[in-house]
Parts: C-alpha cells; structure tokens; sequence
C-alpha cells in the first residue's frame, strides 16, 4: 500500500514502475484516504458543487421512473448514498471506502451496502436487473473493466444507467471548491462517442447517450442483451 504522502503528490501512470503500482494506488487512495461526503455536500449546501449533486440526485430519480427501472437494483460506487436513497428498500449499494459505507448503513438501514471493487464485484452473475453507475468511471483505472463487470452482473435485458463528466471548463475550476476533494488521482472526461465506444466495447447495446443540460456530463441508458 502506498503512503499517504504518496497520495497527495502521484498524479500519473509516469509516478509508478508499473502500471499495476499505479493502479493499485488509484483504488488505494479511494479505499483509505477519500473522506468526501456527497449527501452532507447536496443536503448542507457545502460548496457550489452541491447543486450539482441535488440535480444528479433528482435526474437519477426520473431515469429510474422513465426506464421502469426493475429490482433488484445495485449501485455501482454508492459513496456515501446519495443515489442509493432513491433506489428502493433492498437495493445494494457497493463501494471500496468502509467509511462511506459505514454512512450508508446508518443512513440507510433497510438498504445493503457491500464493500468491493467495481472492477471486480463480490456479485454472481446476472445478480441485479438494473444497476446505477453516475460520477464513477472517471475515477477507475480501467473503465472498460468496470463496464464488463456492470455487464456480468446484469441480467439479459438488464437496464444500466449511468454518467461520466464531460469536456468542461467547470471540471478545470474544480480546484476552486472549498470541499472538492483536491487531492484525488484524477478525474476523466468524456465526449459521448468515447462513451458509446467503452459501453459497447463492454458488450452492452446502448439506448441513449445525451448530454446534461447544462453540458456537464454525459449520459447513457444501456442494457445487457437479452440474449447474452
């Protein structure tokens, strides 16, 4: 494991001898060092990103009622539960960081929180019919990975939506936030071709990809095929 000092300074694939090195620094950071609260941003007005967090709280919301959206549902990457208190009673929110799932156990009681890498889910496969994945992959070293295991673990016919940060000047002022985390790895952006490209790279046939309204993100609904 790499120290905390380590976490603060390495910013590339270049810090590291190997890439699996600065892979394994990457989900070290999020597993041992992140402490970012998502719903205490969103709900306490900390910071002007919380605005953002209340929007992408409120889209998931619609996206789940527009998609018919099936139990049992997973989020992938739950944080500290924001979009996981949409989803009903059962659903399972998965995340690397105890303290975030800590949160999620005391503000979420009658959900389940698990604590795994998305890159390789403590799931069965074809376990959940809809799983949520929003501000995640940007921060995984390998995407695609993610996406397969998203794939493994949906049923055929199984709805994945999702949203990724897009090529924005906001995402260059990140830095000027009081609570944005200021130390983390890195942080991708996407164009929806990229996005088009990595989901069915995965193997997932996509529904939609669409941009934000205010052209923060880019979003998609995709599903694993019914008969595969």
């Amino acid at each position: 494991m790499h120290s905390h000092d380590s976490a603060s300074t390495a910013r590339t694939r270049a810090d590291f001898p190997t890439e699996t090195e600065w892979a394994e620094w990457v989900r070290d950071y999020y597993r041992d060092i992140e402490t970012y609260d998502w719903v205490d941003v969103a709900d306490n007005l900390r910071g002007p990103e919380a605005l953002f967090h209340r929007n992408r709280r409120w889209v998931v919301r619609r996206l789940l009622a527009r998609y018919g959206a099936q139990s049992p549902m997973l989020d992938a990457g739950c944080g500290t539960g924001l979009n996981l208190a949409s989803m009903p009673a059962g659903s399972t929110g998965l995340d690397m960081n105890p303290r975030n799932l800590a949160l999620v156990r005391k503000r979420l009681p009658e959900h389940i929180a698990v604590e795994g890498d998305i890159e390789a889910m403590p799931f069965e496969d074809a376990s959940f019919a809809t799983v949520v994945c929003t501000e995640v992959l940007e921060h995984v070293p390998y995407p695609e990975t993610a996406l397969r295991e998203i794939r493994r673990v949906l049923r055929p016919g199984g709805l994945l939506l999702g949203s990724v940060p897009c090529h924005s000047l906001i995402w260059k002022l990140r830095f000027l936030s009081s609570t944005c985390p200021g130390d983390e790895p890195f942080h991708n952006e996407y164009r929806p071709d990229e996005v088009q490209a990595m989901v069915t790279g995965a193997g997932l046939t996509v529904e939609r990809i669409w941009y934000s309204l205010a052209h923060f993100n880019v979003l998609f609904a995709a599903r694993r095929p019914a008969d595969g």
